[in-house]
């Protein structure tokens, strides 16, 4: 395939926030760059801006007014001039783009990781992201799961999946390293941090999982936002039912609160951290016993993926979609109850372990297939 100009549009992209999509486009613009293709970053401005070596970012004014972003997109795609274009099928980013007639514009690839109609979002974003999804050239999705949820919400043909992956350098078995940056937190109702000390300052004592919890507590890790998604409502439960089996680490995110917080009775046996380096975070998976999970649905897993990955069983809702690929090489359990839980701590941790497909070269090998068939077309048509 000769150089081509791609554009991978994510208005999150950001040096140090964490997430799916942003996650694997950064992964996938350094795999095409370094595979000699032009790449360009069209995204929202940001305090933390993500800067790639060799890679052009966009940074277009932030809003939350969907339709002005997506007339930004669609006047910065037309400036780039690029040979194909990719973007999330979550807030139809490329909806005004794709609008255009053909040959006024590049190929578009969709990639889907979990339907809006799923996550019960509100009605315009099922409604726009169902038309960027019959009017896209090709729909791409980051698991098996999410493949048979974008056809099922909206009535599509079966997308071709393009499994996600981790960085496998970083993420792999080792020793437990301490934190060189983050925050450790307590949470106000809002979500807001209440209280917040380095966690890298000389003068703090490191709280679980890098030391032992009180008693013969299990360390558990589980990383997300409080969010119905992500199932902080489940968490809290659990925390208040396992308090005197486990001690809770939570890594979390930043996002609107969307779930109440009411965390109290548990306070000792639930420690909150935010803002880990990247550098720290494989630290984190390997200093849990368990890394669990309460999400209420995932289009892939990253969390749960790199844990795996670096060797941490995973505990995982039995009703978690994803479950069976994420498992499928062993290293982990499903549970429906607090009782579930209780009689996997009670018994030997499995080895843990990452299907091999799952593979970040392998991910940026077939996408770039899709895309040389899709620029051959266009260069035919």
């Amino acid at each position: 395939m000769r150089a081509v100009r791609i554009a991978l549009v994510h208005r999150d992209l950001h040096a140090t926030t964490r997430g799916g999509i942003g996650t694997l486009y950064r992964a996938l613009a350094l795999l095409f760059h370094a595979a000699g293709h032009e790449i360009v970053l069209i995204t929202q401005h940001t305090p933390d801006p993500l800067t790639l070596t060799g890679i052009r970012t966009l940074a277009l004014p932030r809003t939350d007014d969907l339709g002005r972003h997506r007339q930004a997109v669609e006047t910065a795609l037309a400036d780039v001039r690029p040979d194909v274009v990719e973007s999330s099928s979550w807030e139809a980013e490329t909806l005004h783009y794709v609008r255009r007639p053909s040959p006024a514009r590049a190929p578009v690839v969709v990639r889907g990781d979990l339907s809006a109609a799923t996550m019960r979002a509100f009605s315009h974003l099922i409604t726009a992201e169902r038309e960027l999804l019959y009017a896209a050239e090709k729909v791409l999705a980051v698991s098996e799961f999410a493949a048979g949820d974008l056809a099922a919400a909206y009535g599509i043909p079966q997308p071709v999946v393009i499994a996600n992956g981790v960085e496998r350098d970083r993420f792999l078995p080792g020793p437990v390293t301490l934190p060189t940056g983050g925050r450790w937190i307590t949470l106000a109702a809002d979500a807001t941090a209440a209280t917040s000390r380095s966690l890298a300052s000389p003068s703090t004592s490191l709280p679980p999982p890098w030391s032992s919890p009180e008693g013969e507590r299990h360390r558990l890790v589980w990383v997300g936002k409080t969010t119905p998604m992500k199932g902080w409502d489940r968490l809290e439960r659990l925390a208040g039912e396992l308090v005197d089996v486990a001690h809770i680490t939570v890594l979390l995110g930043h996002a609107p609160p969307l779930s109440p917080i009411t965390l109290s009775g548990v306070e000792d046996t639930v420690t909150i951290v935010q803002d880990l380096p990247a550098e720290d975070l494989p630290g984190f998976y390997r200093a849990g016993d368990f890394l669990l999970s309460t999400s209420r649905w995932e289009g892939f897993g990253l969390a749960i993926a790199e844990a795996l990955a670096c060797g941490t069983p995973v505990l995982l809702p039995a009703d978690l979609g994803t479950a069976p690929e994420l498992l499928a090489a062993g290293g982990g359990h499903t549970y429906r109850t607090a009782a579930d839980l209780r009689a996997i701590l009670a018994d030997v941790a499995p080895a843990a372990t990452l299907p091999a497909w799952f593979d970040w070269d392998t991910a940026a090998a077939e996408t770039l297939a899709v895309y040389r068939t899709l620029h051959k077309e266009t260069m035919v048509t």
